[in-house]
Protein backbone atom coordinates (compact mmCIF):
# COMPACT_ATOMS: atom_id res chain seq x y z
CA UNK A 1 0.00 0.00 0.00
CA UNK A 2 1.47 3.35 -1.01
CA UNK A 3 2.13 6.17 1.46
CA UNK A 4 -0.39 8.43 -0.28
CA UNK A 5 -3.10 5.77 0.07
CA UNK A 6 -2.20 5.33 3.74
CA UNK A 7 -2.55 9.06 4.44
CA UNK A 8 -5.85 9.25 2.54
CA UNK A 9 -7.08 6.31 4.59
CA UNK A 10 -6.11 8.04 7.85
CA UNK A 11 -7.77 11.35 6.99
CA UNK A 12 -10.87 9.56 5.67
CA UNK A 13 -11.11 7.58 8.90
CA UNK A 14 -10.65 10.71 11.03
CA UNK A 15 -13.26 12.66 9.06
CA UNK A 16 -15.82 9.88 9.38
CA UNK A 17 -15.08 9.23 13.06
CA UNK A 18 -15.15 12.81 14.31
CA UNK A 19 -18.19 13.75 12.22
CA UNK A 20 -20.01 10.74 13.64
CA UNK A 21 -19.03 11.63 17.19
CA UNK A 22 -20.42 15.15 16.91
CA UNK A 23 -23.60 13.91 15.25
CA UNK A 24 -24.57 10.98 17.51
CA UNK A 25 -23.59 12.30 20.96
CA UNK A 26 -27.15 13.45 21.90
CA UNK A 27 -28.40 9.87 21.66
CA UNK A 28 -26.94 9.32 25.13
CA UNK A 29 -28.64 12.35 26.67
CA UNK A 30 -32.19 12.00 25.32
CA UNK A 31 -33.75 12.02 28.79
CA UNK A 32 -31.92 15.22 29.77
CA UNK A 33 -33.92 17.17 27.19
CA UNK A 34 -37.13 16.42 29.18
CA UNK A 35 -39.22 16.47 26.00
CA UNK A 36 -41.79 14.16 24.40
CA UNK A 37 -40.01 11.08 23.02
CA UNK A 38 -40.60 11.96 19.36
CA UNK A 39 -39.18 15.48 19.81
CA UNK A 40 -36.15 14.27 21.77
CA UNK A 41 -35.37 11.70 19.10
CA UNK A 42 -35.86 14.37 16.43
CA UNK A 43 -33.01 16.34 18.04
CA UNK A 44 -30.90 13.19 17.83
CA UNK A 45 -31.84 12.31 14.26
CA UNK A 46 -32.40 15.61 12.41
CA UNK A 47 -28.72 15.78 11.32
CA UNK A 48 -29.46 12.79 9.12
CA UNK A 49 -31.62 15.14 7.06
CA UNK A 50 -28.84 17.73 6.95
CA UNK A 51 -26.52 15.04 5.60
CA UNK A 52 -28.45 15.07 2.32
CA UNK A 53 -27.95 18.83 1.91
CA UNK A 54 -24.25 18.50 2.76
CA UNK A 55 -23.68 15.70 0.25
CA UNK A 56 -25.37 17.68 -2.52
CA UNK A 57 -23.28 20.76 -1.69
CA UNK A 58 -20.12 18.68 -1.52
CA UNK A 59 -19.57 18.29 -5.26
CA UNK A 60 -19.53 22.05 -5.83
CA UNK A 61 -17.56 22.82 -2.65
CA UNK A 62 -14.80 20.32 -3.41
CA UNK A 63 -14.61 21.59 -7.00
CA UNK A 64 -14.15 25.18 -5.80
CA UNK A 65 -12.05 24.70 -2.65
CA UNK A 66 -10.27 21.47 -3.48
CA UNK A 67 -10.15 18.36 -1.31
CA UNK A 68 -7.79 19.73 1.36
CA UNK A 69 -9.69 22.95 2.10
CA UNK A 70 -12.95 21.00 2.05
CA UNK A 71 -11.59 18.77 4.81
CA UNK A 72 -10.38 21.79 6.77
CA UNK A 73 -13.64 23.74 6.49
CA UNK A 74 -15.86 20.77 7.36
CA UNK A 75 -13.83 19.94 10.48
CA UNK A 76 -13.86 23.58 11.61
CA UNK A 77 -17.61 23.84 10.98
CA UNK A 78 -18.28 20.69 13.02
CA UNK A 79 -16.29 22.05 15.94
CA UNK A 80 -17.99 25.45 15.95
CA UNK A 81 -21.49 23.98 15.54
CA UNK A 82 -20.86 21.50 18.33
CA UNK A 83 -19.85 24.31 20.69
CA UNK A 84 -22.93 26.27 19.66
CA UNK A 85 -25.12 23.21 20.33
CA UNK A 86 -24.31 23.23 24.05
CA UNK A 87 -27.81 24.42 24.87
CA UNK A 88 -31.14 22.85 25.82
CA UNK A 89 -33.06 25.59 24.02
CA UNK A 90 -34.97 23.54 21.43
CA UNK A 91 -35.67 26.34 18.87
CA UNK A 92 -31.91 27.00 18.75
CA UNK A 93 -30.73 23.42 19.08
CA UNK A 94 -32.75 21.94 16.20
CA UNK A 95 -31.38 24.24 13.42
CA UNK A 96 -27.85 23.89 14.81
CA UNK A 97 -28.20 20.12 14.76
CA UNK A 98 -29.47 20.31 11.18
CA UNK A 99 -26.31 22.24 10.26
CA UNK A 100 -24.21 19.59 12.02
CA UNK A 101 -25.74 17.16 9.53
CA UNK A 102 -24.79 19.43 6.62
CA UNK A 103 -21.16 19.52 7.79
CA UNK A 104 -21.28 15.75 8.34
CA UNK A 105 -22.51 15.24 4.77
CA UNK A 106 -19.60 17.26 3.38
CA UNK A 107 -16.97 15.60 5.57
CA UNK A 108 -18.14 12.04 4.94
CA UNK A 109 -18.65 12.60 1.21
CA UNK A 110 -14.99 13.61 1.03
CA UNK A 111 -14.01 10.60 3.15
CA UNK A 112 -15.97 8.20 0.96
CA UNK A 113 -14.61 9.66 -2.29
CA UNK A 114 -11.04 9.42 -1.01
CA UNK A 115 -11.44 5.85 0.11
CA UNK A 116 -13.29 4.67 -3.01
CA UNK A 117 -10.63 6.30 -5.20
CA UNK A 118 -8.00 4.28 -3.32
CA UNK A 119 -9.64 1.07 -4.55
CA UNK A 120 -8.48 -0.69 -1.38
CA UNK A 121 -11.02 -2.82 0.48
CA UNK A 122 -9.20 -2.47 3.80
CA UNK A 123 -9.18 1.34 3.58
CA UNK A 124 -12.89 1.27 2.71
CA UNK A 125 -13.62 -0.96 5.71
CA UNK A 126 -11.55 1.19 8.08
CA UNK A 127 -13.22 4.38 6.87
CA UNK A 128 -16.69 2.95 7.36
CA UNK A 129 -15.67 1.73 10.83
CA UNK A 130 -15.41 5.41 11.75
CA UNK A 131 -19.13 5.17 12.51
CA UNK A 132 -18.43 2.65 15.29
CA UNK A 133 -15.51 4.66 16.65
CA UNK A 134 -17.68 7.79 16.70
CA UNK A 135 -20.36 6.00 18.74
CA UNK A 136 -17.75 4.64 21.14
CA UNK A 137 -16.48 8.18 21.63
CA UNK A 138 -20.03 9.39 22.29
CA UNK A 139 -20.64 6.68 24.87
CA UNK A 140 -17.34 7.30 26.65
CA UNK A 141 -17.93 11.05 26.74
CA UNK A 142 -21.36 10.42 28.25
CA UNK A 143 -19.87 8.23 30.97
CA UNK A 144 -17.07 10.73 31.65
CA UNK A 145 -18.91 14.05 31.28
CA UNK A 146 -22.55 13.17 31.91
CA UNK A 147 -24.16 16.46 30.90
CA UNK A 148 -25.18 17.36 27.36
CA UNK A 149 -23.58 20.82 27.51
CA UNK A 150 -20.16 19.36 28.32
CA UNK A 151 -20.49 16.61 25.72
CA UNK A 152 -21.39 19.16 23.05
CA UNK A 153 -18.42 21.32 23.97
CA UNK A 154 -16.13 18.31 23.62
CA UNK A 155 -16.97 18.33 19.90
CA UNK A 156 -14.40 21.11 19.61
CA UNK A 157 -11.90 18.24 19.27
CA UNK A 158 -12.46 18.51 15.52
CA UNK A 159 -10.69 21.88 15.47
CA UNK A 160 -7.11 20.69 16.13
CA UNK A 161 -7.64 17.66 13.87
CA UNK A 162 -8.58 20.01 11.04
CA UNK A 163 -4.85 20.80 10.79
CA UNK A 164 -4.34 17.39 9.16
CA UNK A 165 -5.79 18.85 5.96
CA UNK A 166 -2.34 18.82 4.35
CA UNK A 167 -2.45 15.01 4.52
CA UNK A 168 -5.64 14.79 2.46
CA UNK A 169 -5.12 13.37 -1.02
CA UNK A 170 -5.48 15.85 -3.88
CA UNK A 171 -7.67 14.93 -6.83
CA UNK A 172 -8.75 16.93 -9.84
CA UNK A 173 -12.38 18.09 -9.82
CA UNK A 174 -14.28 20.23 -12.28
CA UNK A 175 -17.49 22.14 -11.61
CA UNK A 176 -20.06 20.54 -13.82
CA UNK A 177 -23.36 18.77 -13.89
CA UNK A 178 -24.36 17.27 -10.55
CA UNK A 179 -23.76 13.53 -10.59
CA UNK A 180 -26.88 11.88 -9.22
CA UNK A 181 -26.57 8.24 -8.14
CA UNK A 182 -29.14 5.61 -9.08
CA UNK A 183 -32.14 5.00 -6.84
CA UNK A 184 -30.95 1.40 -6.39
CA UNK A 185 -27.60 2.53 -4.99
CA UNK A 186 -29.40 4.87 -2.56
CA UNK A 187 -31.59 1.96 -1.43
CA UNK A 188 -28.50 -0.17 -0.85
CA UNK A 189 -27.19 2.39 1.62
CA UNK A 190 -30.63 2.87 3.21
CA UNK A 191 -31.15 -0.81 3.96
CA UNK A 192 -27.54 -1.46 4.98
CA UNK A 193 -27.61 1.53 7.37
CA UNK A 194 -31.02 0.74 8.88
CA UNK A 195 -29.42 -1.03 11.88
CA UNK A 196 -27.30 2.09 12.47
CA UNK A 197 -30.46 4.23 12.28
CA UNK A 198 -32.29 1.96 14.72
CA UNK A 199 -29.34 1.89 17.13
CA UNK A 200 -30.06 5.53 17.95
CA UNK A 201 -32.85 4.09 20.11
CA UNK A 202 -30.54 1.73 21.99
CA UNK A 203 -29.08 4.07 24.66
CA UNK A 204 -32.54 5.00 25.94
CA UNK A 205 -33.56 1.31 26.00
CA UNK A 206 -30.60 -0.12 27.90
CA UNK A 207 -29.51 2.81 30.09
CA UNK A 208 -31.54 1.70 33.13
CA UNK A 209 -29.96 -1.78 32.91
CA UNK A 210 -26.43 -0.46 32.97
CA UNK A 211 -26.37 -1.28 29.29
CA UNK A 212 -24.26 1.64 28.12
CA UNK A 213 -21.18 -0.47 28.84
CA UNK A 214 -22.63 -3.26 26.71
CA UNK A 215 -23.36 -0.77 23.96
CA UNK A 216 -19.70 0.27 24.03
CA UNK A 217 -18.66 -3.39 23.89
CA UNK A 218 -20.95 -3.85 20.89
CA UNK A 219 -19.30 -1.01 19.01
CA UNK A 220 -15.83 -2.28 19.92
CA UNK A 221 -16.74 -5.73 18.58
CA UNK A 222 -18.16 -4.06 15.46
CA UNK A 223 -14.76 -2.62 14.52
CA UNK A 224 -13.15 -5.94 13.51
CA UNK A 225 -16.47 -6.93 11.93
CA UNK A 226 -15.97 -4.11 9.43
CA UNK A 227 -12.44 -5.26 8.72
CA UNK A 228 -13.31 -8.96 8.49
CA UNK A 229 -15.83 -8.39 5.69
CA UNK A 230 -13.18 -8.33 2.92
CA UNK A 231 -11.57 -11.47 4.38
CA UNK A 232 -14.88 -13.29 4.81
CA UNK A 233 -15.97 -12.25 1.32
CA UNK A 234 -12.82 -13.75 -0.18
CA UNK A 235 -13.46 -17.02 1.67
CA UNK A 236 -17.23 -17.37 1.41
CA UNK A 237 -18.04 -15.12 -1.52
CA UNK A 238 -19.99 -11.86 -1.36
CA UNK A 239 -23.42 -13.49 -1.47
CA UNK A 240 -22.78 -15.84 1.47
CA UNK A 241 -21.15 -13.00 3.41
CA UNK A 242 -24.24 -10.85 2.84
CA UNK A 243 -26.42 -13.77 3.99
CA UNK A 244 -24.39 -14.17 7.20
CA UNK A 245 -24.48 -10.47 8.09
CA UNK A 246 -28.06 -9.68 7.11
CA UNK A 247 -29.70 -12.68 8.75
CA UNK A 248 -27.68 -12.37 11.95
CA UNK A 249 -28.56 -8.67 12.07
CA UNK A 250 -32.25 -9.37 11.47
CA UNK A 251 -32.53 -12.05 14.15
CA UNK A 252 -30.47 -10.22 16.78
CA UNK A 253 -32.15 -6.88 15.99
CA UNK A 254 -35.68 -8.24 16.39
CA UNK A 255 -34.65 -10.06 19.58
CA UNK A 256 -33.08 -6.93 21.05
CA UNK A 257 -36.03 -4.63 20.39
CA UNK A 258 -38.49 -7.21 21.75
CA UNK A 259 -36.50 -8.03 24.90
CA UNK A 260 -34.21 -5.05 25.50
CA UNK A 261 -31.39 -7.47 26.30
CA UNK A 262 -28.01 -5.65 26.40
CA UNK A 263 -26.26 -8.95 25.61
CA UNK A 264 -28.15 -9.38 22.35
CA UNK A 265 -27.41 -5.72 21.63
CA UNK A 266 -23.71 -6.61 21.32
CA UNK A 267 -24.46 -9.07 18.50
CA UNK A 268 -26.88 -6.71 16.77
CA UNK A 269 -24.40 -3.83 16.94
CA UNK A 270 -21.48 -5.89 15.66
CA UNK A 271 -23.22 -7.44 12.67
CA UNK A 272 -25.60 -4.54 11.98
CA UNK A 273 -22.69 -2.13 11.60
CA UNK A 274 -20.43 -4.64 9.89
CA UNK A 275 -22.84 -4.57 6.96
CA UNK A 276 -21.76 -0.99 6.29
CA UNK A 277 -18.47 -2.12 4.81
CA UNK A 278 -20.36 -4.16 2.22
CA UNK A 279 -22.40 -1.18 1.10
CA UNK A 280 -19.88 0.83 -1.02
CA UNK A 281 -18.96 -2.09 -3.29
CA UNK A 282 -22.56 -3.22 -3.56
CA UNK A 283 -23.71 0.33 -4.36
CA UNK A 284 -21.00 0.48 -7.03
CA UNK A 285 -22.48 -2.58 -8.67
CA UNK A 286 -25.73 -0.62 -8.94
CA UNK A 287 -24.04 2.30 -10.69
CA UNK A 288 -22.71 4.58 -7.92
CA UNK A 289 -19.32 6.17 -8.65
CA UNK A 290 -16.60 7.57 -6.39
CA UNK A 291 -17.91 11.08 -7.06
CA UNK A 292 -21.60 10.46 -6.24
CA UNK A 293 -21.16 7.70 -3.64
CA UNK A 294 -21.39 10.28 -0.85
CA UNK A 295 -24.70 11.57 -2.23
CA UNK A 296 -26.10 8.03 -2.28
CA UNK A 297 -24.93 7.38 1.28
CA UNK A 298 -26.17 10.65 2.74
CA UNK A 299 -29.47 10.71 0.82
CA UNK A 300 -30.21 7.30 2.28
CA UNK A 301 -29.50 8.86 5.67
CA UNK A 302 -32.97 10.44 5.59
CA UNK A 303 -33.89 7.10 7.09
CA UNK A 304 -31.86 8.14 10.10
CA UNK A 305 -34.49 10.80 10.79
CA UNK A 306 -37.51 8.63 10.06
CA UNK A 307 -36.58 5.30 11.66
CA UNK A 308 -36.01 6.44 15.29
CA UNK A 309 -38.83 9.00 15.26
CA UNK A 310 -41.38 6.54 13.84
CA UNK A 311 -40.13 3.65 15.97
CA UNK A 312 -40.34 5.75 19.17
CA UNK A 313 -44.14 5.39 19.05
CA UNK A 314 -43.86 1.58 19.46
CA UNK A 315 -40.23 0.54 19.70
CA UNK A 316 -40.80 -3.17 20.16
CA UNK A 317 -42.99 -3.65 17.10
CA UNK A 318 -41.94 -0.94 14.65
CA UNK A 319 -38.16 -1.12 15.22
CA UNK A 320 -38.29 -4.92 14.92
CA UNK A 321 -40.37 -4.78 11.74
CA UNK A 322 -38.20 -2.15 10.01
CA UNK A 323 -34.98 -3.99 10.87
CA UNK A 324 -36.22 -7.38 9.67
CA UNK A 325 -37.63 -6.00 6.41
CA UNK A 326 -34.48 -3.99 5.66
CA UNK A 327 -32.20 -6.97 6.12
CA UNK A 328 -34.32 -9.25 3.93
CA UNK A 329 -34.50 -6.66 1.12
CA UNK A 330 -30.75 -5.98 1.35
CA UNK A 331 -30.06 -9.70 1.05
CA UNK A 332 -32.26 -9.95 -2.06
CA UNK A 333 -30.48 -6.98 -3.65
CA UNK A 334 -27.11 -8.53 -2.80
CA UNK A 335 -28.05 -11.80 -4.48
CA UNK A 336 -29.53 -10.13 -7.56
CA UNK A 337 -26.87 -7.43 -7.98
CA UNK A 338 -25.50 -6.67 -11.47
CA UNK A 339 -22.36 -8.61 -12.30
CA UNK A 340 -20.10 -5.65 -13.12
CA UNK A 341 -18.47 -4.01 -10.11
CA UNK A 342 -17.29 -0.48 -10.70
CA UNK A 343 -14.98 -0.34 -7.70
CA UNK A 344 -11.68 -2.05 -8.34
CA UNK A 345 -10.40 -4.32 -5.60
CA UNK A 346 -7.07 -3.88 -3.88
Amino acid sequence: MSISKTFSGVTSFIAYTLATYVMVAPAFTVKQFELPAWLAFLIVSIPFGGRVIGSLLYQRIVAILGSRLTFLSSMVALGILSIGSSTLNVPILIPLRLLVGVAFGIATSLAVEQTVRSGNRLIIALTMSGWAFGWIGGALSYLALGEWQLIALSGAITLPFSMLYKRVSVFSVEVGKLGIPSISSILIFFFSFEPAFALQLAPAIVENQGGIIWLIIGYIVAIPMYIFVPVISSLLGETRTALLYTMTSAISGVTFFLTGSPYVLVVFTAFGLGINSIAPRLAASYGASARNMGIALNTAALGGVAVPVISSFDIKFLASLLTALSMVILLVMSVKKPNALLVRSA
